[in-house]
């Protein structure tokens, strides 16, 4: 699906006194919402290419609640999404103003975008890096001279190459877990999870928008692949492709788009929440009795644990205790705040009653989606309980 790009060796100067030490140190800021990234693809402009079809696919993907489109850059088509108030992230790829194939004008592009509060960032990679990883880490260098108010994504397969790229600002990954194996999931996630709190980054996911059956399936298991990406630490999605979506001639939404918009329409609201939480301090999970497809887990002798999460359950002096339901849970220090907590159902058909016994004094708040606000759980004997939908997640938090 995603095409391999062969890396030319073409390198841009940095300006006088910045040292790749020094620019791998540096970190551009990072984005203020949960990104939910609309794509044709990349390297090629499959966007309109007349602006007023561009502007009716800005509209309607403003209302599926994506909040990012990946394209092409033009002074108009910026202008159209500060209209709509979507974000840009630039396509480095295009050859026009080509990352590496076209240093000069992509440069003078990342110069003339700095500071522009309409902008992403930029798409710099998405393939496996293969041995290609120098190249990578020039060319975030480059866009960090050229402009170091925005961040770079630069992605790869799975984890292939990944060890290297030690100076991201935002990075990530494709593995379609439910076409290409389910029980890599977890594994994969906490690969990045642990990469992005050790190199001061936040990681990105491409989702496979048909991972299961359209209209059915489809929807519970791109919710369970965002919602337990988040109990994780993940801070955006990228949709793998917009031509499956959406109908490129005529802009309307496939019954596998309209699976997108109400997946969309559970984690939205949360955009502006899942930033502030940072990196997870802890992850643990329940063990399981069913697998993510709701299939009953047979003949196992001790507790069973999702793939990629064996050693993660909860140490029995921690301060929250699962007392019901079969979820993940990640927590995460809020800065001038008490803990928050993200739990994500592990069953992506099933609904779980999800009990948590709170050994702090604090009360615990839920944040309500539909009314965009805080609001506090009933707790007894001791536990809140939290209904989590088929595939879905709850954020909560200890009150001040």
């Amino acid at each position: 699906m995603l095409r391999t790009i062969i890396s030319f060796l073409t390198f841009a100067v940095p300006a006088v006194g910045q040292q790749p030490a020094d620019l791998d140190k540096q970190r551009c800021p990072k984005p203020a919402e949960f990104a939910l990234v609309f794509s044709f693809g990349y390297s090629a402009d499959k966007m309109p290419a007349d602006d007023e079809r561009f502007e009716t696919l800005l509209k309607k993907i403003k209302d599926a609640r994506f909040n990012v489109v990946h394209c092409r850059y033009t002074d108009k088509r910026l202008a159209l999404c500060k209209k709509h108030g979507i974000k840009m992230m630039v396509d480095l790829l295009i050859e026009e103003h080509h990352i590496y194939k076209n240093p000069k004008e992509a440069q003078a592009l990342c110069e003339k975008l700095k500071n522009n509060p309409d902008i992403w960032g930029y798409n710099i990679w998405n393939d496996p890096f293969g041995k290609s990883i120098e190249g990578r880490l020039r060319d975030i260098r480059n866009v960090r001279t050229w402009d170091p108010t925005h961040p770079a994504f630069s992605g790869t397969y799975r984890v292939v190459g990944m060890k290297g790229l030690h100076n991201p600002d935002v990075f990530g990954y494709y593995d379609f877990h439910w076409k290409r194996g389910i029980n890599q999931h977890f594994g994969h996630i906490m690969a990045y999870s642990n990469w992005g709190k050790e190199r001061n980054a936040v990681f990105y996911t491409w989702l496979s928008c048909t991972s299961g059956l359209p209209g059915k399936g489809n929807f519970n298991r791109n919710l369970y692949s965002a919602n337990t990406g988040i109990a994780c630490g993940l801070k955006g999605v990228l949709w793998f492709l917009g031509e499956d979506m959406m109908n490129a001639k005529t802009l309307e939404w496939t019954e596998i788009g309209r699976d997108i918009t109400k997946v969309q329409k559970e984690i939205a609201p949360l955009a502006k929440e899942l930033p502030k939480l940072g990196h997870p301090s802890a992850i643990y999970s329940t063990p399981i009795t069913k697998t993510p497809n709701n299939e009953p887990i047979k003949d196992a002798k001790d507790l069973v644990y999702p793939p990629g999460l064996g050693g993660r359950a909860f140490p029995s002096d921690f301060w929250i205790q699962p007392a019901g339901g079969e979820f993940v849970l990640g927590v995460f220090p809020v800065e001038k705040s008490p803990d928050a907590i993200f739990v994500a159902n592990h069953n992506a058909y099933a609904e779980q009653k999800a009990a948590l016994k709170i050994a702090r004094k604090n009360s615990v708040e839920i944040f309500n989606r539909s009314a965009g606000k805080w609001q506090v759980l009933e707790q007894v004997d001791g536990a809140v309980r939290v209904t989590l939908s088929p595939g879905g997640g709850e954020l909560l938090r200890l009150a001040k």
